[in-house]
């Protein structure tokens, strides 16, 4: 196979995943990676976009597709996001995911990491918050360099579903990925991601004022 030809068959592979994650549900690049690998019958995870590629025909298929509609769900999703940061903040919690990258649409869960070495404590403070619902399971994740079971805690806000992993204190200063074939995850605290929810409302005005 050609370069060119290559190129061309990884963008189009990162056109598919980016409408499986906008119109299907499907909710997250490594998700998308692992529905095309199956659909190609498997064998073919060198061909198949990364986290980049795919981010980036997402964006220009809702760009296409979804503008008013994702706008209004990002906004909606930034919100819970700031929401859920401040009642978990006594456990670190940073934003990770689609929220933060500006590619949520419709499907997509806030995704949370939280770093705490006071699970017990995080259980019984969730447990106590008759508004909010929650749901404790485990998950595999990579954690530097090696396969990890970690606790995740599945939070359902009026606004969206939010998922928080939690990881120890000192995993801080490590980056997680999800999947061996993940880039390692971008993150932001509260205060980043909230001045990043400021800048989306100004551009949103901004791009309002212009029709």
């Amino acid at each position: 196979m050609g370069v060119r030809h290559q190129r061309a068959s990884r963008q189009h592979l990162a056109y598919l995943a980016a409408r499986m994650m906008a119109e299907d549900g499907v909710p997250d690049c490594s998700s998308a990676r692992k529905k095309l690998s199956r659909q190609m019958g498997g064998g073919h995870d060198r061909d198949l976009p990364d986290d980049g590629e795919i981010n980036s025909a997402l964006r220009s298929y809702q760009a296409l597709y979804q503008t008013e509609e994702q706008q209004d769900v990002f906004i909606r999703l930034r919100e819970t996001a700031l929401e859920a940061m401040e009642l978990l903040q006594p456990f670190d919690p940073w934003l990770v995911g689609p929220v933060l990258s500006g590619t949520a649409g419709p499907h997509s869960e806030i995704q949370l990491q939280l770093f705490t070495d006071r699970c017990k404590e995080l259980q019984m403070f969730l447990l106590g918050q008759q508004r909010i619902p929650c749901r404790f399971r485990e998950r595999r994740v990579f954690l530097g360099g090696r396969q990890t079971q970690i606790p995740v805690v599945d939070l359902e806000f009026p606004g969206g579903q939010v998922e928080a992993s939690v990881f120890n204190e000192q995993d801080v200063r490590i980056n997680s990925r999800g999947n061996s074939s993940d880039g390692p995850i971008v993150r932001a605290r509260l205060e980043k991601a909230r001045a990043l929810f400021e800048e989306a409302l100004i551009a949103a005005e901004d791009n309002s004022a212009l029709f």
